[in-house]
């Protein structure tokens, strides 16, 4: 990889130092060909290659800054690889280093100064070995066949043992290997077990990889289970599965092989395969946790709403009875506190039944107070089953979207799920735009979510950033976006499928007091609300979170009023 890579960056001006995310860089160079060099020291993916396509992110990191702000001009002197370990220098005029260290979960990046010490690093850990401290000397792996005989053990654990069994006793072939066949040492011990096994000498086969390591007799290749333009993103890649190779290896006969133009080349499609399977279980995880959540949620409110409705059902009766009571009993009650004792003409005897009242009303009136209550439980009766139907409903839809889940091959079929399930609102949240990690979970912000009279969607942010987010990657351009007039507030969505020219004014309205209620204004008698579509609100360069301009909008005037309702596990 350096054989290619130095004469390409030795003499040209380092430019920018960009930070992809936080275990992956991008080194631009000012002079022709402009290379730019791709390093990424994730435990999952440690490498660096030339690289050509990537987009540069939005917003810089204090990280890369600072890296740039130091190394901007100054020309690469030399490209030096680290002998025995994954290191590479980056030697650079006026006595600075960028030393790229890529081993697994050690991996690092660190710009040293002219006495060797350490002015930045990127990764820190809470070990004592080697933990990189600012201003203190940098001190290297140590050349051991340690990184040799644990990589063995790592990759394949009956490995290494195989291959000096096959070598013969006394010979010491793990030395060689790893002295002679410095950052290959265990594919090529691979390539020796595979070989020898079939008849060949050991040492022959040592012999001759190392030669033709040493002649740079190349034929660069990119070894993948399938077809590498075709693969499903879902397939999980191992470093024995998916691999670049200087030249074809005898050993990985059970893979395709593709030939590469450069080494550089083939150990970018690598990287490039592995980022998208790496994204692609992060955005699974994350949907997958979202539709546990929903499960959940749904199976807790169905046994609240199982409660509620056996509780209201004995409350219907309950209630009827006592107010019947109160009112046939009139003549005889006795009444003594918060107690009424009434005559039960329904049970032998008609005995005295003492019935609970609120001693500020007369009895006609506490009468009708449970009168009241019972209609009240009633209702509660008639409108529970078909909340529990709409639960039931949901979970089977959830329990589908988990088996569409399972068995999607891309990040596409991920990103249209998921806008599927924000669209039906069987998840209310939303993913937020940021900078893309490797390894981490895709975060999602909450959002409030009520339902107009009319049946119309209103979805409210709870923060200036969720608000931002809420109003320029959630919304429609279609969509009606509202917002209290001269107080702070939550941006207000009313979302518009059908794209209607002009929404109910009943929905209108109740958007807008909803808007008037979460915002500073709330104790106001009334207040103004802007109403506009959503495609007439822009950002402005240098906007904090949450502020907007109005390019075109209407103004009403009501008063703050809580939602009367939401929807279905909320």
């Amino acid at each position: 990889m350096l054989d290619e890579t130095a004469p390409l960056l030795t003499g040209r001006r380092l430019e920018q130092v960009v930070q992809l995310e936080s275990h992956r860089f991008l080194l631009r160079f000012a002079d022709p060909p402009f290379p730019r060099l791709h390093v990424a020291i994730h435990p999952s993916l440690s490498t660096l290659h030339l690289a050509r396509g990537w987009k540069t992110p939005v917003a810089p990191t204090e990280l890369a800054v600072g890296l740039t702000r130091e190394l901007e001009g100054r020309r690469v002197i030399a490209v030096v690889g680290g002998g025995q370990e994954r290191v590479a220098r980056l030697e650079l005029e006026q006595g600075r280093t960028l030393v790229i260290e890529l081993m697994g979960k050690a991996s690092n990046l660190l710009m040293l100064d002219g006495e060797g010490r350490i002015l930045r690093h990127a990764r820190t850990h809470q070990g004592r070995f080697r933990q990189p401290v600012d201003g203190e000397i940098y001190t290297p792996p140590p050349p051991s066949s340690r990184w040799m005989s644990g990589s063995l053990d790592v990759v394949e654990p009956a490995l290494f043992a195989r291959v000096l069994a096959l070598a013969g006793p006394g010979r010491g072939l793990d030395t060689v290997l790893t002295e002679s066949l410095p950052g290959l040492g265990a594919m090529m011990a691979r390539e020796i077990a595979w070989r020898a096994e079939r008849g060949e000498p050991a040492w022959d086969v040592f012999d001759t990889l190392r030669r033709r390591l040493r002649e740079k007799s190349r034929r660069p290749m990119l070894y993948s289970p399938g077809d590498p333009a075709v693969l499903d993103e879902s397939l999980p890649l191992t470093p024995a599965m998916l691999f670049a190779a200087p030249f074809p290896l005898a050993c990985a006969q059970h893979l395709t092989a593709t030939d590469m133009p450069t080494v550089n080349e083939a150990e970018a499609a690598v990287a490039e395969r592995l980022l998208a399977h790496l994204f692609y279980l992060s955005l699974k995880h994350s949907l997958a946790g979202l539709l546990r959540q929903q499960r959940r949620r749904a199976a807790d409110l169905a046994q609240v709403l199982d409660a509620e409705l056996a509780e209201a059902s004995a409350h219907v009766e309950a209630d009827r009875r006592r107010g019947e009571l109160i009112l046939a009993g009139m003549r005889q009650a006795q009444r003594e506190g918060s107690l009424v004792s009434v005559p039960d003409p329904y049970a032998t005897g008609s005995p005295m039944v003492a019935i609970p009242i609120d001693p500020r009303l007369d009895l006609a009136q506490n009468a009708q107070r449970y009168f009241r209550s019972a209609r009240r439980h009633e209702r509660t009766v008639g409108m529970i089953p078909s909340r529990l139907e709409t639960l039931r409903r949901r979970a089977g839809q959830t329990e589908a979207a988990e088996a569409r889940l399972a068995d999607a091959p891309t990040r596409a079929d991920l990103e249209t799920l998921e806008r599927e399930l924000q669209e039906t609102g069987l998840v209310k949240a939303f993913r937020r735009s940021e900078r893309a990690e490797v390894g981490r979970p895709a975060e999602y912000v909450p959002v409030r979510e009520y339902h107009t009279s009319d049946g119309f969607d209103v979805l409210i942010g709870r923060t200036a950033s969720d608000n931002d987010h809420l109003t320029f990657r959630v919304a429609a351009p279609h969509d009606l976006w509202l917002h209290a007039a001269g107080f702070p507030g939550a941006h207000v969505i009313v979302r518009n499928p059908k794209r209607l020219g002009a929404l109910p004014e009943s929905t209108v309205l109740q958007a807008a007091a909803i808007a008037a209620w979460f915002s500073k204004g709330r104790d106001e008698n009334e207040i103004d609300v802007h109403v506009a579509w959503r495609r007439h609100v822009r950002k402005g360069k240098g906007m904090s979170p949450g502020m907007v301009l109005l390019k075109r909008h209407q103004t009403v005037r009501v008063a703050p009023a809580m939602p009367a309702g939401r929807g279905p596990g909320d």
